[in-house]
């Protein structure tokens, strides 16, 4: 099999190959293994609230703990990938994410529990900038988009099972049991797919890493303006996803009237729409304004503000219009993660795809950090959902102004693949 992405660049390359497709279902697969294992944890919150004793206050760690390491292992992976290859960091990134989710099953206490998330969240950080380096090396520009709008699939793929299947898992055997399903689902592509995924490139050529350091360093992004803008918007945008999935179950009971099933249905709708937007941005900017992608996430953004504004003025109550705005809410807060990955992989272009996916996920992971408790406070200390959407509703319109004013200094930053604007 000839190799991806060869030390010229491998997007032109690519177009000709007929198994990329098959590759990206092997990655995809990969990534949806992944999301099964990390994302698991947070459908047996009420199993480890009850197996370890815990307060309110002590659950909310958990998922902080999986994601605070990518703040301080996301770029070095990143880096890792484009120095030796898609394969063994994507799969060294999700073995290690498997032992530390086997220690988390089998630790005596919950601080020890933290501890074995923090290294599994070590792991799970290589493996989106992984990614973002294999469909910058397998794929041509025209087909970036969509490929990683499916690669996204994969995420929410596993985690709509693993919310379907741990819990009853846990019911069943007891939540170690389950904890431990997570850590073998995470550790089945890296004795499934090292063979299927020989093909991917190696990483660059020596001569292209050392050049890269001596000229740039991994800090090279932070001395462009545009760059540290577009990736401020990453944290803003992350901030707006994790606000909506953290508050619009309760949003739903509290002001829509609905039950916990109701609930659970509108998140499932908006979740829905995320899934579905981000497939369609993906292949829209495929098709259209291919050199100004940034185009799309200021249509996610002016989205987003506009279903925030309605969500603090006017409470849909009546089922079919809630469940479609939900699905709304999910385009506007969750469609824009594929594009904005596409965006940071074709920015560092064939030497640090890596690298710059690396940046992309530090950057929403500070948003996924900070967006609840900033929602939270607004909500506690108005003692109104209308003033914290409508707060989130400027950050969204925020967005949507950066991208049309700064859209065009960011887009010529991009890749020597690229069409120029």
């Amino acid at each position: 099999m000839a190799r991806y992405g060869a030390a010229t660049g491998g997007s032109a390359a690519s177009a000709a190959l007929p198994d990329r497709w098959l590759l990206l279902t092997i990655l995809t697969a990969s990534y949806g293994a992944g999301a099964f294992g990390m994302l698991g944890l947070s459908p047996l919150s009420p199993s480890l609230l009850d197996g370890f004793g815990l307060t309110r206050f002590q659950l909310a760690f958990i998922v902080p703990a999986i994601y605070v390491a990518g703040l301080f292992f996301s770029l070095p992976g990143g880096r890792l990938a484009d120095r030796i290859g898609v394969r063994p960091s994507l799969l060294g990134g999700l073995a290690v994410g498997s032992v530390g989710l086997l220690a988390a099953a089998l630790a005596p206490s919950f601080p020890l529990f933290l501890g074995c998330l923090v290294v599994a969240g070590v792991g799970w950080s290589v493996v989106n900038p992984a990614l973002g380096r294999a469909i910058v090396d397998v794929f041509p520009v025209r087909e970036r988009g969509i490929a990683m709008g499916i690669k996204q699939m994969g995420l929410t793929l596993g985690g709509v099972a693993s919310a379907l299947a741990l819990p009853a898992i846990a019911a069943a055997l007891g939540w170690r049991t389950a904890i431990g399903a997570c850590a073998v689902i995470l550790a089945l592509p890296v004795a499934l797919a090292w063979r299927p995924l020989a093909g991917l490139r190696r990483g660059a050529p020596a001569g292209d890493v050392a050049a890269g350091a001596t000229a740039a360093g991994i800090w090279w992004w932070a001395r462009s303006p545009a760059l540290v803008v577009f990736f401020s918007t990453g944290l803003v945008l992350g901030m707006v996803q994790a606000a909506v999935l953290s508050y619009l179950p309760i949003f739903s009971i509290q002001v829509l009237g609905f039950d916990k099933i109701g609930a659970g249905l509108l998140v499932a709708c908006s979740q829905a729409g995320g899934a579905v937007a981000r497939l369609a941005l993906g292949a829209a900017s495929d098709r259209w304004l291919v050199g100004q992608r940034t185009v799309w996430l200021a249509v996610t953004g002016g989205l987003g503000a506009c279903l925030f504004v309605v969500y603090a003025v006017w409470p849909v109550s009546v089922p079919a219009m809630a469940g479609a705005l939900a699905f709304a809410t999910g385009v506007g807060a969750y469609g824009w993660v594929g594009v904005f990955f596409v965006i940071s992989a074709e920015t560092g272009g064939p030497r640090q795809a890596g690298l710059l996916s690396g940046v992309a996920y530090a950057s929403i992971v500070v948003g996924l950090l900070v967006g609840p408790p900033a929602f939270g406070l607004l909500l506690e200390g108005a003692d109104s959902y209308a003033t914290a959407w409508t707060a989130f509703a400027a950050l969204s319109a925020l967005v949507t102004i950066i991208m049309l004013v700064a859209g065009p200094m960011i887009n010529r930053a991009g890749g020597s693949d690229l069409p120029r604007t």
